[in-house]
C-alpha cells in the first residue's frame, strides 16, 4: 500500500519548541499521516525527535543532505539515518551559482553521481527533490533537468519530482512524470491554484492550493505515479491560504478520494 507523508516545512510555524513539536507531531498522526520529512529543528536531539515519532506512530522518510557538502557532511548523515531509522538521503537543491549555465548543471551531475555513489556503497539511497528552474532550456536543446537525468545512473541518484512544480515549469504532470520512471520512489503533492487577478493580465497569480482543490489532473497524475514506482505520496503545502491544520486535513482527505 502506498504511504501518505507530510513534508513538515509545511508547518514551520507549529515546531518553536519540543512541546509544539510533540503537539505538532500528534496532529499530523491523528490526521492519518503516516510517515514524515522532517529536519530537526535546532532545540532537539536525533535521539528524541526518534522518541517523539515513535510515541506517535510516525516514521521518518528520509535525512537531508546540503547537496554542496556530501563530503563533510558524510558521517553525520549516516548517523542521523542510523538513529532516525531511515535509508533514505534527500536533498536540498542545485545552487544558485551552478543553476546560472549549462556548465554548472553538468558540474552539479557529476557532484551528485559522485555522492550517490558513496551513500549507495553505504546501503543508502539519494534523491534530489527538483522545482521548476530546472528545466531551464539551454541553446543546444537540453533543459537543466535532463542534463541532471542524462549525467548521473539511476543505482546512484533518484529523483523526487513534485507535481506543481512540474505543472509550473509548462509540462504536464501526467506525462513529464515518466521521464522519472525507475528513479523515484517519493513524490511531493500540492494542487495548482489560480487566485482572482489583479495587476497586470500577464500576471498570473498562481498559488498552492490543497489537493483536489486546484487544477490538476489528479486522476491521471495518480495513474501515471502507479505506473512508474511511487511508493510515497507527501504532501507539501508551501503556503496555506487557510489554516495549516485544516489544509493538511484536506490534502490527506484528496488523496484518499484519489484511492492512495
Amino acid at each position: 500500500m502506498p504511504v501518505i507523508a507530510l513534508q513538515m516545512y509545511t508547518l514551520r510555524k507549529h515546531m518553536s519548541s519540543k512541546e509544539e513539536l510533540r503537539e505538532t507531531l500528534g496532529r499530523v498522526a491523528a490526521i492519518g499521516y503516516q510517515a514524515v520529512q522532517i529536519t530537526p529543528p535546532g532545540f532537539v536531539t536525533l535521539p528524541e525527535l526518534r522518541q517523539m515519532l515513535d510515541e506517535t506512530g510516525l516514521y521518518a522518510d528520509s535525512v537531508l543532505a546540503h547537496s554542496t557538502k556530501l563530503d563533510e557532511e558524510y558521517d553525520d548523515v549516516l548517523r542521523a539515518a542510523d538513529i532516525l531509522g531511515t535509508s533514505v538521503v534527500r536533498l536540498d537543491g542545485i545552487s544558485h551559482e551552478l543553476a546560472q549555465s549549462e556548465e554548472g548543471y553538468h558540474t552539479y551531475a557529476a557532484m551528485l553521481e559522485r555522492g550517490g555513489q558513496r551513500f549507495r556503497a553505504a546501503g543508502l539511497s539519494m534523491y534530489y527533490h527538483f522545482h521548476a528552474f530546472e528545466w531551464v532550456n539551454f541553446p543546444d536543446g537540453r533543459r537543466g533537468i535532463d542534463i541532471l537525468l542524462d549525467e548521473t545512473s539511476p543505482e546512484a541518484v533518484g529523483f523526487q519530482p513534485d507535481i506543481y512544480w512540474l505543472a509550473a515549469a509548462g509540462t504536464e504532470p501526467s506525462d513529464s512524470l515518466r521521464r522519472f520512471a525507475g528513479r523515484a520512489r517519493y513524490m511531493h503533492v500540492k494542487d495548482y491554484g489560480i487566485t482572482l487577478r489583479s495587476g497586470a493580465m500577464e500576471n498570473v497569480p498562481r498559488t498552492f492550493a490543497a489537493v483536489g482543490k486546484g487544477n490538476l489532473n489528479l486522476p491521471a497524475i495518480v495513474r501515471t505515479a502507479r505506473e512508474i514506482g511511487i511508493e510515497e505520496y507527501c504532501v507539501e503545502q508551501d503556503e496555506c491560504s487557510d489554516d495549516v491544520f485544516a489544509c493538511i486535513e484536506e490534502s490527506y482527505k484528496g488523496l484518499k478520494t484519489l484511492g492512495i
